[in-house]
């Protein structure tokens, strides 16, 4: 079935079938219970008419209660769907909680490079110390900051963190710029 714009319409839900079908069964009892209680009886004929419709009416509870019957099925139905639809969800709220504890590990593990790098660059500015010990250290230092900005780097990556990786990487590579312009200078 389409609309006017070629859309295809899409068919009313089950609950909604079994709704409206409960709701015209009521609707034909209402109906038939006013027009029963306003038949004059004072002919045998009105008398006769009346029993019909009182006859008919009587036949409406069996129906209802087959409305009722199919709209608590539909409503079962879509309890059902509701419960397809969250359990995923609850699923998926694990691994959001799973990757942001992973991601804030690495994002303290680059913290705490980025804390080492700022030493060790002070260090390297205040140039306290035999100029030969200190540059030692410091060459030592910024190769275990570019090792763990590497292993950091690897690690990011390989779970798919990329923002960090990136981090991670440029860290590496500044740690390592900074050892190579430190020996040109030993």
């Amino acid at each position: 079935m389409s609309s006017r714009n070629g859309a295809p319409v899409k068919e009313p839900s089950a609950l909604v079938r079994a709704a409206s079908a409960l709701e015209a069964e009521l609707l034909e009892l209402e109906s038939i219970s006013r027009a029963a209680r306003k038949v004059p009886l004072t002919s045998e004929k009105s008398i006769a008419r009346a029993t019909k419709e009182l006859t008919e009416a009587l036949t409406l509870p069996d129906r209802l209660a087959a409305g009722l019957q199919a709209l608590a099925s539909a409503m079962a139905g879509m309890q059902a769907r509701q419960q397809a639809a969250l359990e995923p969800l609850a699923a998926f709220a694990s691994e959001i909680q799973q990757r942001h504890q992973r991601l804030l590990e690495h994002m303290q593990a680059y913290a705490a490079l980025g804390t080492a790098a700022a030493e060790v660059t002070a260090r390297i500015q205040a140039g306290d110390g035999a100029r030969a010990v200190v540059l030692s250290d410091v060459d030592a230092q910024l190769g275990r900051i570019a090792d763990n900005a590497r292993a950091l780097f690897d690690v990011t990556q390989a779970e798919d963190f990329p923002e960090l990786a990136r981090e991670a990487d440029a860290l590496k590579q500044r740690a390592s710029a900074l050892r190579r312009r430190l020996a040109g200078k030993g």
